[in-house]
């Protein structure tokens, strides 16, 4: 154990109900086994303290240092301890379940039946300078959040996440009243918004409801103002929520809660009190009326809402942070309803301003509905996705869940996309699972136009090079390229830079024109993105109207030779073939510094001539002097928002030898079909591929390609495109589409 910052703290202390909470000396605790002795730089104010002072929750524990909301840094650790160094910052999950229970091997802690001491429920918390901590409930705090904020993900933002995820079960479309506007009422706003329901926020204080409006509620009811029941009766049409979640669990709200529902419709209780819920029964049973309840949040759920805070996808509602001096001022405010959001504890020293959060202003769309939400259904979800990594899988539960919202959203707003679904019998209500999500082959965005949000409001559209037909070429409409970009760069930086740590930057040599060149190439915008967010200092575009730039990119890898800089080259494959022509005709060679590394993309087959992938990666390995390992292929589709890499250099730095193969990334999957009946084949066959790509929100996820490949590794990989006597899959399909919309 590394040794104790100093003997004593001051810490707020409770001795019983109404008694308020008095500060005293204490020592310093010593970390035991399987302990972190966690230095507190923020602590949340939540209800439970109020709880706790009115007699409502009795810890069975006196006297005690409350606060269950920690942020903090670590100051010392156990001798067994050696995930956790002095320094590293973590947010606190006070459940101390015990891992072993069939609660807690199914990811459910908060009901661990043989929980041990809760920190700020049956152990001291974090109402003090210093706290003791079990390792294993520690979570890591990124750097780009404030302490204040993070110290109530803890508790609001978790417990919202949960009631809406695991209790709730909320999906897109859906309506949800947040009855009672606080700090986890702001929360449940933002989670109910994530999940695509459309809210309404029942308050008593107008300025609590702006800001619920601010945060994403569609419809806000003063209910000091307006008959609460009434109110959401004519904001949901005379149909009822699908959702009430009651933070105020008083004998009037629990009544409305009920009344407010839709048929089948679920009160989640989150908040408690004193009043018991007094129901007629046959007034449940006639309309299958559901009563449910949330308690706190799992472990997993506390790390996927720090991600979430991490990547602006949660604003953490801080109203005012002061010394632990203040402990019961604060208490007071929030026992007025005097708070906008959470009063946060700085039991250290005063922490630095906090950062603005303030949302920015709602993307502009043209729809007849209404003014439209401040962000596109199921962005943040698929932000948050994106967001985990490449190495944070999706369980086939998880994935099947956000496929089909993206497939109600598309079906409902898609209008010749639902028409082809119509014509297969596939709705949201009949769909099984996302396997059955029917495909449009495609050419489909070559012969219409496949857009769930008005074209007019689009921020791009990327069109295909016409190639195959010179005539017509592919559309694909994005709102805006948020997902995008996302998914685009977290792709990339695992395939191409995982030797690299997070911000460091490589310089890029880029064989393709600029974007203002060609301003509806998506390719031209990938490379671009991948300059700005990568790209070392004298990154440049080496393609333009006069065609590759030789000399200057000869000089640029002469330059990257003499400093032994490493360098990345990258661009359309044959515009690498035709640079490799130009060296052989030249005699040129380059021995490019150790760890550079080549991203090409494309075929190997050109208006010029063809040659075998095999040939294009030998002839890398002996104009460059590169590993094969470090060359790296991109396979991406105008009509898709995800790009699919080989995974050769990241299995390379894993240590891992395994054949090439492209990664599939959480956010799509890749399923292997025979092209006359599009079954899928047996593993390892060769069929035609067809894609599920979530990323694709505002059009359609399901493509069928007109690619040939095989399952491999983790992913697949490309043998060449399908030939007219394999398509009749394709034909088939293409032709329903065209019926459909005709």
């Amino acid at each position: 154990m590394t040794t104790l910052p100093q003997s004593s703290m001051l810490a707020a202390r409770y001795h019983g109900p109404a008694e308020g909470f008095t500060l005293e000396e204490q020592p310093v605790p010593l970390p035991r086994a399987g302990e972190v002795l966690l230095r507190v730089l923020a602590a949340g104010i939540c209800h439970t303290e109020l709880h706790l002072l009115e007699g409502d929750l009795n810890p069975g524990v006196v006297p005690l240092t409350p606060g269950h909301e920690i942020a903090g840094e670590v100051a010392a650790v156990a001798e067994d301890v050696h995930d956790w160094s002095p320094g590293r910052r973590a947010v606190v999950y006070y459940y101390a379940a015990c891992g072993e229970c069939r609660w807690c091997r199914s990811g459910q802690e908060q009901l661990c039946p043989n929980v041990g001491r809760q920190i700020g429920f049956t152990a001291d918390g974090g109402y003090a300078q210093y706290v003791i901590v079990p390792a294993r409930s520690l979570v890591p705090l990124p750097d780009s959040l404030h302490p204040a904020e993070a110290c109530t993900l803890g508790c609001s933002a978790a417990t919202a996440l949960h009631a809406v995820r695991a209790i709730a079960e909320l999906r897109l479309g859906e309506a949800a009243v947040v009855y009672g506007v606080g700090a986890v009422g702001y929360a449940l706003v933002q989670m109910a918004r994530l999940a695509g329901a459309r809210v309404i926020a029942v308050g008593r204080t107008p300025a609590k409801l702006e800001l619920a409006r601010e945060l994403g509620a569609d419809v806000v009811i003063d209910a000091t103002q307006q008959d609460a029941v009434a109110a959401v009766q004519v904001a949901t049409g005379g149909q009822g929520a699908d959702a009430v979640f009651d933070l105020v669990a008083s004998r009037q709200t629990m009544d409305d809660g009920i009344r407010m529902l839709a048929r089948r419709g679920r009160l989640v209780l989150v908040g408690y009190g004193d009043d018991p819920l007094v129901v007629n029964p046959l007034l449940l049973v006639l309309r299958e009326t559901q009563i449910r309840a949330a308690v706190g949040n799992s472990y997993r759920e506390l790390v996927e809402v720090v991600e979430l805070a991490a990547h602006g996808q949660y604003r953490s509602l801080v109203a005012r942070v002061e010394p632990l001096e203040r402990v019961n001022d604060l208490l007071g405010a929030l026992s007025r309803g005097a708070l906008l959001g959470r009063a946060v504890l700085a039991p250290n020293e005063p922490l630095p301003p906090l950062p603005d959060r303030r949302p920015e202003p709602a993307i502009v769309a043209h729809d007849a509905a209404g003014p439209p939400p401040s962000t596109p259904p199921l962005e943040q979800e698929l932000l948050a996705v994106i967001a985990r990594g490449l190495d944070s899988k999706l369980s086939e539960d998880e994935f099947d869940a956000l496929a089909r919202q993206v497939f109600a959203y598309q079906y409902a707003l898609n209008e010749p996309y639902r028409r082809f679904c119509d014509l297969r019998g596939v709705t949201p209500d009949t769909l099984p699972g996302w396997r059955s999500i029917p495909a449009v082959p495609i050419a489909a965005f070559k012969e219409t136009t496949l857009v769930c949000e008005p074209v007019a409001a689009a921020d791009a559209c990327f069109m295909s090079s016409g190639t195959t037909r010179a005539d017509q070429r592919s559309r694909h409409y994005h709102p805006n390229l948020r997902v995008y970009d996302a998914n685009a760069a977290a792709n990339w930086r695992a395939h191409l830079l995982p030797d690299l740590p997070d911000g460091r930057r490589m310089r890029l040599l880029i064989l393709n024109p600029p974007p203002d060149q060609l301003r509806h190439s998506s390719l031209a915008h990938y490379l671009d993105l991948m300059r700005q967010r990568f790209g070392a200092a004298e990154s440049a575009f080496y393609v333009g109207p006069a065609g590759l730039d030789l000399h200057s990119l000869q000089d640029a890898l002469r330059r990257a030779e003499a400093a032994a800089d490493p360098v990345c080259v990258l661009g359309a494959t044959f515009a690498f073939v035709h640079l490799l022509d130009r060296c052989a005709e030249d005699g040129i060679t380059f021995r490019l510094p150790e760890g550079s590394r080549v991203m090409d993309t494309g075929g190997v087959k050109g208006k010029s001539r063809e040659i075998g992938r095999s040939e294009f990666l030998q002839g890398v390995v002996d104009r460059f002097a590169l590993p094969k390992h470090h060359i790296v292929n991109m396979y991406g589709l105008t009509e898709l928002s995800t790009q699919f890499l080989d995974a050769t250099l990241r299995d390379h730095v894993a240590g891992r030898r395994l054949p090439r193969y492209k990664t599939v990334p959480p956010w799509a999957r890749t399923r292997v079909l025979d092209p006359e009946t599009l079954e899928e084949v047996a593993p390892g066959e060769i069929g035609l591929l067809c894609h599920l790509d979530l990323a694709n929100r505002a059009s359609v996820s399901a493509i069928l390609s007109e690619d040939l490949g095989y399952e491999l590794g983790e992913g697949f990989e490309i043998v060449g495109r399908v030939r007219g006597s394999e398509a009749r899959g394709c034909s088939i399909a293409l032709d329903e589409l065209l019926q459909a919309v005709r």
